[in-house]
């Protein structure tokens, strides 16, 4: 009888981690379709594409909806969406915004987090894509201002 239960529980566990990682990969998968869109429309816009920050840098902040950004962020783009390959204007606009002259933005992150299932089956994202000048320059600004 104490081998079921074990095997049981271990089953439970089993069950609960994958369920755990599933949801996880599907923000991940988000993260790079967001990307992928964002990357594509600087492209057609003949502009070098940024380098990313890591995969789904800021998912935890938007879990939490904590968007106090790290040092060096130049502009965010917040919004929900059920097509994270479809990007909302105001994140077309950050693609492809010029620089200012004093913050000229080199990198970008993204944050992802899955919310509740729409009534369609679809699920939907939180998303949030911030723009970033350089490592370097952002830690001369310290000591600039």
């Amino acid at each position: 009888m104490r081998k079921y239960w074990s095997v049981l529980v271990f089953a439970v566990v089993a069950v609960v981690a994958v369920v755990i990682a599933l949801a996880a990969n599907a923000q991940d998968v988000a993260a790079d379709a967001v990307a992928k869109a964002f990357t594509r429309i600087r492209l057609a816009a003949h502009l070098p594409p940024f380098s990313r920050m890591g995969r789904n840098t800021f998912g935890d902040k938007v879990c939490q909806h904590d968007f106090r950004m790290p040092s060096g962020n130049i502009d965010l783009v917040r919004y929900e969406t059920s097509n994270p390959s479809q990007l909302p204007e105001a994140a077309q606009k950050l693609a492809i915004r010029p620089d200012d002259g004093y913050r000229k933005a080199v990198r970008y992150g993204i944050g992802v987090c899955a919310l509740t299932t729409s009534a369609s089956g679809s699920p939907r994202f939180s998303v949030l894509i911030a723009t970033y000048e350089s490592r370097w320059k952002s830690f001369v600004r310290i000591f600039w201002e």
